[in-house]
């Protein structure tokens, strides 16, 4: 079975904090693909009021046989299909199982549900799509609903 050659992505996720210990390795704690903004007052707006969300985006490679630089670009999308301007992050790939990591900050303006999408590109290559569902409640909810998000 042919396996390629590298770089290999082993992580793309959005959370709500990313942190590395002391020997390197990372935690993504509350991974972030599905978020409900919403008021449980009965006189809360009809339409979703914008919110900042703050959060980390993480992307993660494993080398394989690949040794040099590479540029990691990262491009949101919004719901209506509005296309936010590109970040792009310089990694160096060193060979073997050797990790290069990117924990970024994100924040972004919300004020629109449905789903955001964030393309992560390797040297112009898409890697993978990352999606991040945005929806929006009013009103008294069940105590069951807190279960399924």
């Amino acid at each position: 079975m042919e396996t390629g050659r590298g770089p290999h992505l082993l992580v793309a996720a959005i959370c709500q904090r990313a942190q590395q210990d002391q020997y390197g390795s990372f935690s993504l704690i509350n991974l972030l693909e599905h978020l409900v903004a919403g008021s449980d007052d009965p006189n809360a707006p009809e339409q979703m009021p914008p919110f900042r969300l703050d959060a980390n985006l993480v992307v993660m490679f494993v080398s394989g046989d690949a040794v040099g630089d590479r540029t990691v670009t990262v491009v949101a999308e919004q719901p209506n299909g509005e296309r936010l301007p590109p970040v792009s992050q310089r990694i160096t790939l060193r060979g073997g199982d050797q990790r290069a990591t990117i924990v970024s900050d994100l924040s972004l303006d919300i004020d629109q549900t449905g789903v955001y999408w964030f393309e992560v590109y390797l040297d112009d290559e898409l890697v993978t799509r990352i999606p991040l569902r945005i929806g929006y409640e009013r009103g008294p909810r069940e105590p069951w609903m807190d279960l399924i998000r």
